[in-house]
C-alpha cells in the first residue's frame, strides 16, 4: 500500500481566509501526499502569497489567468506526476485518515478507478451535520457503489469533490471537467464516472465540506435553468430506457430540478421556480413537487402582502 502515490489538486480563487487550513489538512495526513498542486486561478487577494509562505513540503503553486474552476482542475491534472489524483477545494478540509482510507480502498477493490468517502457538512462555526446519504449497504470496510444515481436521487450526494480520488487515466479518457459551466461541473464528472467504471466507497467520514466559506460558487451562481450535466444525463437515459439505471438517472435529474426550484424560491424567483417544477420529470418526485409548488405560492403571497403593508405605511 505504501507504493501508492497521490497528487492533490487545489484550485484557488480568492480563498485567502481558508487556504492555509486546507493545506494543513493535507500536510497532516497519516498517508502523505506525494505532490500538492495549487492552481491559482487569477486570485486578487493574498491567497497565493500565503501558499508561498506556508513552506509545506511538495507544494507547487501554478498561476493562470482566471478561467474558472473546471479549467483550473483540468490544468492541474495535466501537470500531475502520479496516477491517483485527489481534488480538494480551497475552503474544504480532510480529516487525517482520508488518504489512508482511499489507499485501503484501492488495494481492496482493484477493479475500481474512482474512490469516495462520506463527509460532514459544516453549516457554520461549531455547527456540523452528517450528509443525508441514503445508503443501503453500510460496511465500514468499504463497498462497490453500483447504484450512484439511485443514492444521489434520494438525498445528498454520496461524496463531494473534496472526498474523492480518481485515476488520472480515467479522468483523461472521459474528458475531464466541462468548461464554461459555472456550477454543476462536479456532478457532470460524477455522472460520467458512474457510467464508465466501478466506484469504491467508504461510509466513514473523512472530509469536511464547508458551506460556511466565503465566495462559495453554489451560493453566488444560482441557475434559473437546468444545468448541463442534468440535460446530458437525461439525454443519455432516454437513449436506452431499458437500461437498468435509466429510471434512476431520470429521477436524479428530477432531484436536480427540484433543488433548483427550491433555491429560486429562496431568491424570490417564484415564477421561475414553478417553471422548473412544470417539467414532467418532477412527477418522479411527487412529494417534492407538491411541497415546492405550495411553498412558491405561499412565499409569493406573503411577499405580496408585505409589499401592500409597506406601501400603506408610506
Amino acid at each position: 500500500m505504501n507504493n501508492l502515490n497521490f497528487t492533490v489538486i487545489i484550485p484557488l480563487f480568492n480563498k485567502a481566509e481558508h487556504i492555509l487550513r486546507t493545506l494543513q489538512s493535507v500536510e497532516w495526513q497519516k498517508y502523505p501526499a506525494a505532490e500538492i498542486i495549487v492552481i491559482d486561478d487569477g486570485s486578487t487577494d493574498e491567497g497565493p502569497a500565503l501558499v508561498e509562505k506556508a513552506n509545506i513540503k511538495n507544494v507547487k503553486l501554478v498561476h493562470q489567468e482566471n478561467q474558472g474552476v473546471s479549467a483550473a482542475r483540468n490544468n492541474g491534472v495535466a501537470l500531475a506526476s502520479h496516477e491517483y489524483v485527489a481534488f480538494l477545494d480551497a475552503d474544504d478540509e480532510w480529516l487525517p485518515l482520508f488518504l489512508d482510507e482511499v489507499a485501503r480502498l484501492i488495494v481492496k477493490f482493484p477493479q475500481a478507478k474512482f474512490f469516495g468517502t462520506r463527509y460532514q457538512i459544516v453549516e457554520s462555526e461549531n455547527n456540523y451535520c452528517d450528509a443525508k446519504i441514503k445508503l443501503e449497504n453500510i460496511n465500514p470496510e468499504g463497498v462497490i457503489l453500483d447504484n450512484y444515481f439511485d443514492i444521489a436521487s434520494q438525498g445528498d450526494l454520496p461524496f463531494t469533490m473534496s472526498s474523492m480520488v480518481i485515476e488520472r487515466s480515467l479522468f483523461q479518457s472521459i474528458g475531464g471537467f466541462p468548461l464554461n459551466e459555472p456550477i454543476g461541473e462536479d456532478q457532470d464528472l460524477f455522472c460520467r464516472v458512474a457510467l464508465n467504471t466501478s466506484i469504491a466507497y467508504s461510509p466513514n467520514i473523512h472530509s469536511l465540506y464547508h458551506k460556511d466559506a466565503q465566495n462559495q460558487a453554489s451560493r453566488i451562481n444560482i441557475p434559473s435553468t437546468e444545468c448541463g450535466f442534468s440535460v446530458r444525463i437525461t439525454k443519455e437515459a432516454r437513449k436506452d430506457t431499458k437500461r437498468k439505471s435509466a429510471k434512476y438517472m431520470l429521477k436524479y435529474s428530477a432531484t436536480h430540478l427540484c433543488h433548483l426550484a427550491k433555491l429560486n424560491i429562496g431568491n424570490g424567483h417564484f415564477s421561475q421556480a414553478r417553471k422548473l417544477l412544470s417539467d414532467p420529470r418532477c412527477k418522479l418526485k411527487p412529494k417534492h413537487l407538491i411541497g415546492l409548488y405550495g411553498l412558491s405560492w405561499i412565499q409569493q403571497t406573503s411577499q405580496w402582502l408585505a409589499n401592500i403593508i409597506d406601501y400603506k405605511q408610506i
